[in-house]
């Protein structure tokens, strides 16, 4: 493997979901499990979800979508999902290889699944790990992980816990 995979493998993510969606939830557990790097996780509904959607141009009202930060950039839909992969460790590091699917085959997978999301699992609440995954504002060492502009850190925020 090249260094530029392994560099990006290991690179810090933020998952920023639909956190009322059960189908999210247990995607969440199941990432925070799995995964090779850090991994932070927001909820769409939250302030910093509105100031991310600012910075990069997206709508955190359409919950129909789950975002990916990683390496500076936002991914969304089946985008993110395969770039989610990468960041996992083997066999599910192999789902990355969705990417080769044309974009309109996995987005059209991906918005089915999306709007039956909360009928496809069970309710469930978030894992001790999970709690402490949860970010509700950047700091300057989150956004260094994530290669963001500092100028998103938000030094007057309180980390309530969800």
């Amino acid at each position: 493997m090249s260094s530029v995979r392994v560099i990006m493998a290991e690179r810090a993510m933020l998952l920023v979901l639909d956190a009322e969606c059960p189908l999210c939830r247990r995607a969440a557990h199941f990432v925070l499990h799995h995964a090779r790097a850090p991994v932070y996780l927001a909820s769409l509904h939250d302030t910093l979800a509105q100031r991310l959607g600012e910075h990069f141009g997206a709508d955190p009202s359409q919950l129909d979508s789950v975002w990916l930060v990683r390496g500076g950039e936002l991914h969304r839909d089946s985008s993110a999902l395969w770039r989610l992969a990468q960041g996992l460790q083997w066999p599910w590091r192999g789902l990355a290889a969705l990417r080769w699917l044309p974009r309109g085959w996995r987005d059209g997978v991906y918005h089915l699944v999306g709007r039956w999301r909360h009928r496809l699992a069970s309710a469930t609440d978030w894992s001790p790990q999970a709690h402490a995954s949860w970010i509700s504002h950047l700091d300057e060492a989150t956004c260094r992980r994530l290669d963001l502009p500092f100028a998103l850190v938000n030094d007057d925020a309180d980390t309530p816990v969800h």
